[in-house]
């Protein structure tokens, strides 16, 4: 009996190592032809590691050139999921960047499963009558706001308030109902991070593209140039 135990974890050993010893190749092999299979992924898969979800963001801040943005981690609003540290790594970047479902504060109609819609009605209340005091924090956030995958280039972002497009009105309207409603409850960062869970189901394949490089996995997408990326394109990462 004990002869056959400690067989079975010599095998398993075994197995264990040339298991291993696969994994590594595979991971070079995959860096090697871009495909995304990261190692930590895979001992994420194995172990059952789960990353945590969160309150906060990827996105582009404005630098303190006024042209150019660089990616920050931005609180939230609502729940920000985790990855599943699954082999698609693609798909995990969804997760994360693109929210799901209607969140508490959000006007009846107004969901992040229809982007359509969800885009037309938020427009509608950018023409929400405000305060003096709350049209000056307004401004200061549209003003600061950036317009990214829209219009502009690599060297000159467009801010909210000067970017004529749907997206942008959209991002208007939802300033002005949560500065109304909620602008005693949360801080302009807040409402920042919140804004551009909006963005991201506007335009995911550029919110995507930005969490990739942000998390040193620009490669398993092109990262395409975009308003305010910096000249290479990359938002300074180097």
């Amino acid at each position: 009996m004990l002869n056959k135990l400690l067989s079975r974890k010599t095998l398993l050993g075994i197995f264990i190592a040339v298991l291993a010893v696969n994994q590594v190749a595979l991971v070079s092999v995959s860096h090697a032809m871009g495909t995304g299979i990261l190692h930590l992924q895979w001992m994420n898969n194995v172990l059952g590691v789960k990353e945590a979800s969160a309150m906060e963001i990827m996105m582009p801040i404005l630098n303190d050139d006024g042209v150019t943005t660089h990616l920050q981690m931005i609180p939230t609003i609502t729940e920000v999921l985790g990855e599943t540290g699954s082999s698609d790594t693609v798909a995990d970047a969804m997760r994360v960047m693109i929210a799901t479902g209607k969140p508490f504060y959000a006007p009846e109609g107004i969901n992040f499963n229809d982007a359509v819609v969800a885009l037309e009605k938020w427009g509608t209340y950018k023409e929400l009558s405000l305060t003096d005091e709350q049209m000056e924090r307004y401004n200061r956030l549209i003003e600061t706001f950036t317009c990214n995958f829209c219009c502009g280039d690599a060297a000159l972002v467009t801010r909210n308030g000067r970017c004529g497009c749907a997206h942008a009105k959209g991002a208007r309207g939802f300033f002005k109902y949560m500065i109304q409603n909620y602008g005693d409850t949360y801080s302009d960062d807040q409402l920042f991070g919140e804004a551009y869970r909006w963005q991201a189901i506007w335009y995911p394949s550029g919110v995507i593209e930005d969490y990739l490089l942000g998390t040193g996995r620009g490669f398993v997408l092109e990262h395409n140039s975009h308003g305010g990326a910096g000249e290479d394109g990359m938002h300074g990462i180097k």
